[in-house]
């Protein structure tokens, strides 16, 4: 075998050594996950919808009431401010009272506040914003 055939061997080898060691995990990536996950879920029941929905961008309160925050909020301050409920893909309406009574804080998964062109889908309803609440079922 050529000085150079070996060079060559022995680089290919070192890149193959090198490649397969990067492309282990990362055992304290995964288990901060997994405590934040544990964690997540074992307060999941104790924060109520309200408070959750205030965490949310663009939430304020109004009134003790939910309200989305847009520059189209402010035209008209008489009337219900409130957004569009929305509970796993079912219009609920624009109540807070009545889905907080839907509602399970428990089984909350995940909370998605629409405001501006995107709330068209929901028509005029969906004129004050839409709150989409979705639960583990």
């Amino acid at each position: 075998m050529k000085l150079s055939e070996m060079k060559l061997r022995l680089v290919l080898l070192s890149l193959l050594v090198v490649g397969l060691f990067s492309c282990g995990t990362s055992k304290t990536s995964e288990t901060k996950s997994n405590i934040k996950e544990e964690n997540d879920a074992k307060n999941r029941g104790q924060i109520s919808l309200l408070t959750r929905l205030r965490q949310q961008p663009g939430i304020v309160l109004k009134n003790g009431v939910p309200v989305v925050n847009k520059a189209a909020n402010t035209v008209s301050s008489f009337g219900n401010s409130e957004p569009l409920y929305v509970l796993n893909g079912q219009i609920i309406g624009n109540s807070f009272a009545r889905i907080d009574q839907i509602v399970d804080n428990f089984n909350v998964k995940k909370i998605k506040v629409i405001a501006g062109p995107e709330t068209s889908y929901y028509g005029s309803q969906g004129a004050k914003g839409v709150i989409e609440i979705t639960t583990y079922q």
